[in-house]
């Protein structure tokens, strides 16, 4: 009986306050908050529902539509980061960046510039360089620019030097936050230079880690990969390096994402999780996750900028997804698979114990409960945000291609919500269906099954697409955009379609319905 007026009277104390509300409405969604004490809690609650509801509609026949300079039609390096369209492509040597769509009030980024003018390399010797990669980062308002010097002697190639330049993303000045307008990378030995590398860069926050990996191996055996992290707010230096060996860089293929501030993961045909523990020491490896595939080629997608910004009555609530319940997705190429993996099991006390040896974990020990894995069967990868992931399956059609083998003609779009407030909303207002049983898939490189049990809540669209009708999917926050090209002009055209899953009910914004 004491137990029973106590629970309600804790009940009754939640009912009434705004703030526990809200506190737990973050939590069932994975997010945390950002301090923001001019806006009640009453308001930051309601709009957190109000777009959490929204996803359950998921209607997809209404998007404005964002056309992309004709130069960067193909060949384009794009991402999708805060609200910001940002493009590179290298063989001219041109960015661009602009916000999709437009919206007043809102801070945004917009210009065209070339790479190469903004690196800081004397006019004599401008001829004996290459940009190799850019990070745009319209957060911190950051531009990294990753660049290669050759050292010439009489003619030929006798040496290379790697630099990061870092940029005012809105000018051409030095970040005014970087310890100094270029970092430096620590000399490389003699037998690991190779003339020509290819360079992923990450940020977040204030580290940035440059993948540096050859296109072809060295004569006679492996070749080396090399990853570096800076922290480039407090320094240019670093010997916060890491390195490997590579047979075959066509399917050896090395990807790295960082999880956290202090936390990455290395990707080759396991997870290797490592810890920075400062700049003047190599990461620290925590543990070694075995994954059920062989040779994989894998890539990582994960958003690690995904602050959360919204519009109410004039007003701006943030809050970020929580680093330790974000998704990642790996696409494996030789397999066809996609893992969305939770990554909560990288801060397990159970399988990470940063004081101890790093141990081996097997996939049974970790993966079926913390992933799920799906064919990769249509023509663009899976886009994941937060705790949220959307792709497209096969629908109901299909039709035999000249091999005998049955392929899809139609597809959907499916959302999944891999959060526990998504279930939750499930059960009380029956949002969604939920899928809580095993599904299994199959390795076609090894002709074995790998089952996998996460649960999600789904939402379904009821518009249908063909087969590489559209070309790319990025979730950014609480927005869908799909790449596609357009049906009434010539050549690889694309356009930029953009989703906004509040304001589209709202109609706070002119749409353009594409059906």
């Amino acid at each position: 009986m004491i137990a029973r007026q106590l629970c309600k009277a804790l009940r009754r104390t939640y009912m009434l306050s705004s703030e526990l509300q809200y506190i737990t409405e973050l939590g069932g969604q994975q997010l945390l908050p950002v301090s923001d004490g001019h806006i009640s809690f009453s308001k930051r609650l309601q709009l957190l529902r109000d777009k959490a509801h929204a996803w359950f509609k998921f209607d997809i026949h209404s998007f404005e539509v964002i056309f992309i300079p004709v130069q960067f039609r193909t060949e384009t390096q794009v991402s999708i980061v805060n609200g910001h369209a940002c493009l590179w492509k290298q063989d001219i040597d041109s960015s661009t960046i602009f916000p999709v769509p437009r919206i007043p009030l809102q801070q945004t980024i917009e210009r065209d510039f070339s790479p190469d003018s903004l690196c800081s390399i004397p006019k004599q010797i401008q001829g004996n360089f290459d940009v190799l990669n850019v990070h745009i980062d319209p957060v911190q308002n950051l531009l990294a620019i990753v660049y290669i010097r050759y050292i010439r002697n009489g003619g030929l190639v006798s040496d290379e030097k790697y630099y990061i330049d870092l940029v005012a993303l809105d000018g051409n000045e030095a970040h005014p936050q970087a310890a100094g307008r270029t970092l430096f990378f620590s000399d490389f030995k003699k037998r690991d230079i190779f003339t020509t590398k290819i360079g992923k860069i990450e940020g977040l926050g204030k580290h940035i880690a440059l993948r540096l990996q050859p296109r072809t191996p060295l004569h006679g055996g492996a070749s080396r990969w090399r990853l570096q992290v800076w922290d480039w707010q407090h320094s240019t230096t670093s010997k916060c390096i890491i390195s490997g060996h590579i047979i075959d860089p066509d399917v050896d293929e090395i990807d790295m994402c960082f999880l956290r501030n202090d936390r990455f993961l290395i990707i080759t045909d396991e997870l290797k999780l490592y810890s920075i523990e400062g700049m003047s020491r190599e990461p620290q490896l925590l543990a070694c996750f075995l994954l059920p595939v062989l040779s994989m080629n894998l890539r990582c997608f994960t958003q690690t900028d995904d602050i959360a910004h919204a519009q109410k009555q004039a007003l701006q609530v943030t809050w970020i997804s929580d680093p330790e319940h974000r998704l990642l997705s790996l696409e494996t190429r030789s397999s066809e698979l996609y893992f969305v993996i939770s990554t909560r099991i990288f801060f397990e006390p159970e399988f990470v114990d940063s004081d101890g040896p790093a141990a081996t974990i097997p996939w049974n020990s970790w993966g079926p409960s913390n992933t799920r894995v799906f064919p990769h069967e249509f023509s663009c990868r899976l886009g994941v945000s937060g705790s949220r992931a959307v792709y497209a399956f096969a629908a109901d059609d299909t039709e035999v291609n000249d091999r005998g083998d049955s392929i899809a003609t139609e597809y959907r779009l499916h959302l999944m919500d891999f959060s526990p407030s998504a279930v939750k909303r499930h059960h009380q207002q029956g949002l969604g269906r939920i899928v809580n049983e095993p599904s299994t898939v199959e390795n076609i490189q090894t002709e074995q099954c790998i089952t996998t049990s996460m649960p999600y809540v789904e939402v379904v669209s009821n518009r249908t697409f063909g087969n590489g009708e559209f070309i790319e999917i990025w979730l950014d926050r609480d927005k869908l955009y799909l790449s596609r090209d357009h049906p009434e002009l010539v050549g690889p055209s694309h356009l930029l379609m953009k989703c906004d899953v509040l304001n589209c009910f709202s109609r706070m914004q002119k749409w353009i319905d594409l059906k």
